[in-house]
């Protein structure tokens, strides 16, 4: 007769391999329904992916873990019958486990903390008390995969029948919730791990609308029903798993806001599960917490399993733009694009008389030229920002490229980031082909900008609108001056100075330019990093129009911001963005500050160290 421990380990062992499949079924299923193909080589570079998060961050790190511990257990639970009689294959697998275990450890000690700091935002947000028992609960069963799959992997060192038994029923209960909690986290990754942040769906192309291939009468700009979300946002909902990256990293909760990323996209996933895709999301979520949010990407580029909570946020401030629901401030802002053709509210007339003072051409004076200088809204009118473009301006006379520059002049206007982030698709979309009728009418093959909006803009969302656009160069100014620097056109001297470097979002998060203003500093000064640096930058509070109208608040994160970098005991702040530059001198006013540290332009940075 059959032993009837080893009985039971061949049910165990049955019921393992049985749920084992169901997983890799639900995988393969899901995949397949995303949309995103099923190959050896997108599994390759998504595998590649997941090792490299690990330099991003730690949760990172610890999503990896679990990912390779969940992986490692199914392995070892279908090699079991052949090895757990040797004693040596036990402490082999152990051995091999024992890096995933410290991970685990290091996950679930993360996830009490997550727990913890959910409960005091849901008592600021004032949540719902269901929202926060299912909160509760789905953060009580991952923690309980994250100890299952652990006690699972330590132990297998552990040999004899009875330990089998113990480990192929702790394993049998984790492939369960792995199979209803991981697969659709996972498969969301998988799908969405290589879309740009930068790419935001374009719900229409304004071009379709004017050549007749779309009636007008059709066209949306927002989401009024969960259903006409995109597929890769609506799996977005499906996949969070309030792991809590994006809440630790969301300045707009760090600053007591009324917003949490993680809140806003459990609700909708409640919502959705209880009233169906028909739901009309702002039934849940109100106009403060969009408009909170500063577009700054920290919750999607740190989310572990790719949720995409900015894209979802756009597609609902658009659906409140279609709805009117706008205080003055930004509908003052929607007018001066549309009266003016600048954010700032000034006529446009004039704009760069300032600039012929300083040598430089029109396109019109100047049609030889070689690169466009797109000047943009700040540097045109604002005072402190037009000191950016005068000390720009000064390094290319000292490099001699002054003739090889030109600038629009009065037919300059918005490049439209603002009406984009704010919601008003239909205006960007005006904006952008009209700049992009002038780019064709001057022949500009190449652009330079000192804004990191116009620079993502230009780069990124004009392209969706007119392919043309992808044959134009884009170059933010610190990678233009690394590159003179760099060839010796522009000799820079060597000083004493600390510098510490407050890296836009834009331009480092959605588009990882982080080494050029390193490099430059390297050759002037001494570097001191702040915590929150290149990648992992913290916003000023300017992004997603923020810069235009006012949010309720605890804190500015401005005035956070500015804390951060003043930590390093810098004499200098270096900034590569012309909002940048203004909220942190108006933080530092406000905080009385100004005399201690500096916040100045890596464009002015390089123009006082010139050496002849």
């Amino acid at each position: 007769m059959i032993n009837q421990g080893l009985l039971l380990a061949y049910i165990l062992y049955a019921a393992n391999v049985g749920l084992i499949v169901l997983i890799i079924t639900r995988l393969v299923k899901e995949a397949l329904g995303s949309g995103a193909p099923i190959s050896v080589n997108r599994f390759t570079r998504f595998i590649t992916h997941e090792v490299k998060s690990i330099r991003k961050s730690v949760v990172g790190a610890m999503h990896l873990a679990i990912l390779g511990a969940v992986s490692l257990s199914i392995l070892y639970t279908l090699i079991y019958p052949w090895v757990y009689r040797s004693q040596l294959a036990h402490y082999i697998m152990f051995g091999v486990a024992s890096p995933l275990i410290v991970g685990l450890i290091g996950a679930f000690a993360w996830r009490v903390q997550v727990l913890a700091r959910s409960l005091r935002v849901h008592g600021k947000l004032n949540v719902s008390g269901e929202f926060r028992g299912r909160s509760i609960r789905l953060q009580g069963v991952l923690m309980g995969v994250i100890a299952l799959t652990a006690t699972t992997l330590a132990t297998s060192i552990l040999p004899g029948l009875l330990y089998l038994n113990v480990k192929l029923t702790v394993a049998a209960v984790d492939y369960m919730l792995v199979a209803i909690f991981y697969v659709r986290p996972e498969v969301n990754l998988y799908a969405d791990f290589d879309r740009a942040l930068h790419d935001i769906r374009m719900p229409f192309n304004i071009k379709d609308v004017i050549e007749g291939r779309v009636d007008a009468s059709q066209v949306s700009m927002g989401v009024s029903r969960l259903s006409e979300l995109d597929r890769y946002e609506t799996l977005s909902l499906d996949a969070c798993v309030e792991i809590g990256a994006c809440e630790e990293s969301c300045p707009a909760t760090v600053a007591g806001r009324p917003l949490s990323p993680r809140v806003l996209v459990r609700k909708l996933a409640m919502l959705k599960g209880t009233t169906g895709p028909g739901s009309n999301p702002l039934d849940v979520v109100s106009d403060d917490e969009l408009w909170a949010c500063t577009t700054c990407g920290a919750c999607t580029y740190n989310c572990p399993v790719g949720v995409r909570h900015v894209d979802i946020i756009i597609d609902l401030r658009r659906r409140l733009v279609e709805l009117g629901r706008l205080d003055q401030k930004k509908s003052n802002l929607l007018l001066n694009l549309s009266q003016y053709g600048n954010t700032m509210g000034t006529p446009n007339y004039g704009r760069h008389e300032w600039l012929r003072e300083l040598g430089v051409k029109t396109v019109e004076e100047n049609p030889n030229f070689q690169y466009l200088l797109w000047v943009g809204c700040m540097g045109s009118f604002d005072s402190r920002a037009r000191e950016i473009v005068k000390a720009l301006i000064e390094v290319l006379r000292e490099a001699g490229l002054l003739d090889e520059i030109a600038v629009l002049g009065d037919e300059e206007t918005c490049c439209g980031d603002p009406a984009r982030r704010l919601g008003e698709e239909g205006r960007f979309q005006e904006i952008a082909l009209r700049n992009i009728e002038l780019f064709r009418k001057y022949g500009v093959r190449r652009i330079i900008t000192i804004c990191p909006h116009g620079y993502n803009t230009f780069k990124n969302d004009y392209a969706k609108v007119d392919p043309w656009m992808r044959g134009v160069e884009v170059y933010h100014h610190v990678e233009f001056l690394r590159g003179l620097v760099e060839k010796g056109v522009v000799k820079v001297s060597m000083g004493n100075i600390v510098f510490t470097i407050h890296d836009p979002c834009y331009l480092a998060r959605y588009n990882g330019v982080v080494e050029p203003q390193r490099v430059l500093i390297s050759r002037i000064g001494k570097l001191r990093e702040v915590r929150y640096h290149g990648a992992q930058t913290f916003c000023c509070g300017a992004g997603g129009a923020n810069y235009w109208y006012d949010v309720p608040e605890e804190r500015r994160i401005s005035h956070i911001r500015l804390g951060q970098l003043m930590e390093t005991g810098a004499q200098a702040i270096v900034t590569l963005c012309p909002f940048c530059n203004a909220m942190l001198n108006d933080a530092a006013r406000v905080k009385g500050v100004e005399g201690k540290v500096k916040v100045i332009d890596i464009a002015e940075v390089i123009r006082a160290h010139l050496r002849s």
